[in-house]
């Protein structure tokens, strides 16, 4: 399960209202509270902002580290080299499409858009992707050496 907890902490560490953060995420502030409250998951593009806006890792903010900062100036999230790693480890791992579909619990013609970066895989998908072969977030997508 994906802790999403890191989210209103961090918010409220530095003071900032959730209507304030949901401005500078660029979203409603009822969407935002809905990621906090763990109702709905934050799309990836968002939960990158939310890292790069407060300097963190994407890591430290799903719960899977302790290390709040990152040490990359990479901000910016590219689908294709997201695409590109998860390609790169499927193959490492010796996989084939279908299975890393069944893995994900997704279609294989979804596997092959994310790959190609044409669409941004779930968070939780994401998520269950990392732990299963050991990878950090920050590292997959591209944020990290």
């Amino acid at each position: 399960m994906i802790g999403l907890k890191r989210l209103k902490d961090i918010r409220e560490d530095y003071d900032i209202t959730q209507e304030q953060m949901a401005n500078i995420l660029g979203v409603k502030r009822s969407a935002y509270s809905l990621w906090e409250l763990g109702i709905s998951v934050i799309p990836l593009p968002n939960l990158c902002d939310f890292a790069n806006y407060f300097h963190y890792s994407l890591d430290y903010i799903l719960g899977l580290t302790n290390n709040r900062k990152h040490t990359s100036s990479k901000t910016e999230l590219s689908l294709k080299v997201l695409g590109e790693n998860m390609k790169s480890i499927r193959k490492k791992e010796k996989l084939s499409q279908q299975e890393m579909a069944k893995i994900l619990d997704v279609t294989q013609a979804c596997v092959v858009r994310y790959e190609k970066g044409l669409i941004c895989i779930s968070i939780s998908n994401l998520y269950k992707f990392c732990k299963k072969f050991s990878i950090s977030f920050q590292k997959i997508c591209g944020k990290e050496e």
